[in-house]
């Protein structure tokens, strides 16, 4: 099950720390996809910092660039070959040209004929031979501890499950990042605390379906992996992402509930607000269990920050299947969703074996209609912090200066008249609220 997608691809905000040498290497990483690839984005930078080289800002500084790319969506892909062919003209023979990701998952080694200019294909993860080959491409062995905290210095990914034991019928991401890896507790514990040690505030927990999260040794699952997390000692927020309705565990819910250093924030894709829709999704449950799982949590935490995605257009979707998707977005009342259009995925049951029979504009016209109705729902749902407090983790400035974070619901929060630190903690009085975004001073 894919995370939310990004939609635009992104250059990663700001270089981390580490030391520039002079005549030092310099690299750049561009990103698409989900926030696992931000994530593996991260890793490899700084692995690249530890190895000696120094983050160039933007691309035409750079000696050496890793495109980290996505294939959820085909438009996704198509912005993938866009840059590759963009970067044909950046290329020299000094300068070195690497492709990440789930593309390398799909397409492997055959991207290596198919663009001439490109130097090296890396699988997700996997950088140490990469690293190797640049060390003695440049000839270069100058080394730096190896940085932890997260390219903020306020959030840390950590990718704690890789790849997916589902096999929905439209989701390319076992056959690209296959199947479940989990990390031991310890070892997870072990980088987030590093991580908190050199600044680090919040911790994010990724995975494709992060619910089935197991760990090896004992057998503890999500709910015991974020209480382990939630004890290190300065961390002041756990988030996770992303759920999977079928294997969400009770224990869970409680958990985020109960811990005050856990974020009310679910993410829970739904995909279609139609049982037979789901079923040729293969999903596992029906929109029964799904509700049950809403109420469930928000029992427990009335204030929870809801988030869900949903395709539209997929095989079969006749309109009453996409009313029902409709009448839950009604129903629920989400926090956001994330809606895409479906597109066949060379590689899944979907994409080979159904016909992609919902035109063209019949997708357009359904997407564009839950778009409209979602921001009446964000707005109705955004307003009702109107005069509430806020617990604001502080990420950092926008480009006026104002400080911002996040609730701990997941809203992007701007704080008003007041000069606080990126890491603090504060309490703000929301005084203006938008579909997407609250802002207010700090209550004094």
């Amino acid at each position: 099950m894919p995370l939310p997608v990004i939609g635009e691809a992104r250059e990663l905000s700001g270089p981390l720390p580490g030391p520039a040498k002079a005549g030092s290497r310099s690299f750049h990483v561009w990103t698409i996809g989900c926030q696992m690839n931000l994530a593996d984005s991260e890793s490899l930078s700084r692995r690249l910092l530890a190895a000696g080289y120094v983050e160039a800002p933007d691309l035409e500084r750079a000696d050496i660039v890793v495109l980290n790319t996505c294939v959820v969506r085909q438009a996704s892909e198509e912005k993938v070959y866009s840059k590759l062919h963009e970067l044909r003209s950046w290329k020299s023979p000094e300068r070195t040209i690497a492709l990440t990701g789930c593309l390398v998952g799909k397409e492997g080694n055959a991207l290596l004929s198919r663009f001439a200019h490109l130097d090296a294909v890396v699988p997700i993860g996997d950088y140490d031979p990469f690293l190797r080959d640049l060390e003695a491409r440049y000839d270069w062995a100058q080394g730096e501890p190896l940085p932890a905290a997260g390219r903020t210095l306020v959030s840390h990914y950590v990718n704690v499950i890789q790849g997916c034991d589902h096999n929905c019928t439209f989701c390319i991401v076992p056959k690209v990042r296959g199947r479940e890896v989990h990390q031991p507790l310890v070892k997870v514990v072990k980088e987030c605390h590093q991580a908190v040690q050199q600044g680090a505030r919040e911790v994010i927990l990724l995975g494709q379906n992060v619910d089935d999260y197991h760990d090896p040794a004992t057998g503890g699952g999500l709910a015991a992996l974020v209480s382990a997390v939630s004890e290190i000692e300065g961390l002041l927020r756990v988030r996770f992402m992303t759920s999977h309705p079928q294997d969400l565990e009770p224990e869970l819910l409680k958990v985020m509930a109960a811990n005050p250093k856990v974020a009310h924030e679910l993410q829970l894709p739904v995909q279609s607000g139609d049982d037979l829709i789901l079923r040729r999704m293969a999903r596992g449950y029906q929109l029964r269990h799904y509700l049950a799982i809403v109420n469930e949590a928000r029992r427990l935490m009335p204030d929870l920050g809801l988030y869900t995605d949903v395709i539209v257009g997929f095989p079969g979707e006749t309109e009453e299947a996409f009313l029902n998707t409709r009448r839950l977005l009604q129903e629920v009342e989400f926090d956001v969703v994330h809606v895409a259009q479906y597109s066949p995925r060379p590689g899944t049951h979907a994409g080979e074996k159904w016909p992609d029979d919902v035109p063209a504009e019949v997708k357009r016209r359904r997407i564009n209609d839950l778009l409209q109705l979602q921001r009446e729902i964000a707005a109705r749902r955004t307003a009702r912090w109107l005069g509430r407090t806020a617990e604001v983790l502080i990420e950092g400035c926008d480009q006026l200066g104002r400080p911002y974070g996040r609730n701990r619901q997941g809203k992007r929060v701007t704080v008003l008249r007041s000069r606080v630190q990126p890491g603090e903690l504060v309490a703000v009085s929301v005084t203006a609220a938008t579909p997407g975004h609250l802002a207010g001073p700090i209550v004094s």
